[in-house]
């Protein structure tokens, strides 16, 4: 939570009891405590994702390895990662930002790519500029998968990252649906992007949670909901792409744990910046080979080096067909 968040909620809120037991005193708490013994005893830097071995990199945002692993349908060896970050903006941050990555296409639902890189990447697809959900507050799986297999086809010879929303709130399924009639999507990050003043139009589950709307086994629940309706979604995707393929998660969630190894039983719900907790920053990596492997290079749009010479592909016809979907402009 910036500063100016921090003072417009203070403004908003100052008479609000129950603002300062659920928000206000874990908020200091978190920073006064729990973010400075990540900070300085237990934080290892993680994973690097761009240096482990893929062709093409499926993120699924807020997936706990734990609920991954008890509901995956996906064929392919699951193994474990340790995440750079404990939230969005801080993955982003710790595995892009200061690089370039000409040879990559980053595809994404998710606002925050837009607002805490500067563009690193050869190019980077915004879906959630051009199919957003206006009722949920979210970009679904189905767009996402479409607009990945057209990044696929109009760059054959560069990785691909696809940043699904799912399984982060909101929830799009019957059951989670079901059990609020109000919720936030992910539109205080679009804001964010577009430079509008940050705010959500409801509260966040983890905000509802603690005031009692729903209890804990519900949100599990609804977030299990959540991934298995993406799963389809994504096994779509791996028969669709070429080369190899690795899905995994940007964080996890905390679901009313203490963040281990913090010492003190203090919990904790969400997915906070700077609390490098095991729930929170152990990822799955599940890898899905392929006999054959894409031919990567940094380069033009046609997917050749800088200094190659051309070659014909149908490369023109795919950028078109991205742009009359709105994925480039």
């Amino acid at each position: 939570m910036d500063r100016s968040v921090l003072l417009r909620n203070l403004r908003k809120h100052w008479n609000d009891a129950g603002w300062w037991r659920d928000v206000a005193v874990p908020f200091a708490v978190r920073t006064a405590f729990v973010q400075p013994y990540f900070r300085y005893v237990a934080d290892d830097r993680g994973t690097d994702v761009m240096a482990e071995d893929w062709d093409t990199l499926v993120i699924l945002d807020a997936c706990r390895y734990d609920m991954f692993a008890a509901t995956n349908p996906l064929e392919g060896d699951l193994q474990t990662r340790r995440s750079r970050g404990s939230n969005t903006a801080e993955f982003l941050r710790r595995n892009f930002e200061g690089h370039s990555f000409e040879d990559t296409v980053y595809v994404t639902a998710n606002p925050q790519v837009n607002v805490n890189l500067d563009d690193p990447f050869y190019e980077t697809i915004s879906v959630w500029q051009r199919a957003w959900d206006d009722e949920l507050n979210t970009v679904l799986p189905e767009t996402m998968v479409e607009a990945t297999i057209e990044a696929h086809q109009t760059y054959p010879k560069k990785r691909i990252i696809s940043h699904f929303v799912q399984p982060h709130y909101p929830f799009v399924g019957e059951l989670g649906q079901s059990l609020l009639d109000e919720q936030a999507g992910i539109e205080f990050s679009k804001r964010q992007a577009t430079g509008e003043a940050a705010e959500s139009d409801h509260y966040n589950v983890w905000d509802l949670l603690k005031r009692g709307v729903v209890d804990e086994t519900a949100i599990w629940d609804a977030y299990r909901e959540n991934l298995e309706l993406t799963f389809p979604h994504v096994e779509r995707l791996l028969a669709a792409v070429s080369g190899r393929t690795v899905v995994t998660a940007d964080h996890g969630n905390l679901v009313g744990e203490v963040p281990e190894p913090f010492p003190i039983p203090f919990r904790m719900y969400g997915h906070p910046p700077g609390v490098y907790a095991d729930a929170l920053v152990t990822v799955p990596w599940l890898v899905v080979e392929a006999d054959v492997r894409r031919d990567i290079v940094a380069g033009d749009a046609s997917g050749t080096a800088k200094d190659a010479p051309e070659t014909d592909g149908d490369d023109e016809g795919a950028e078109d067909r991205l742009r009359a979907l709105g994925y480039l402009s």
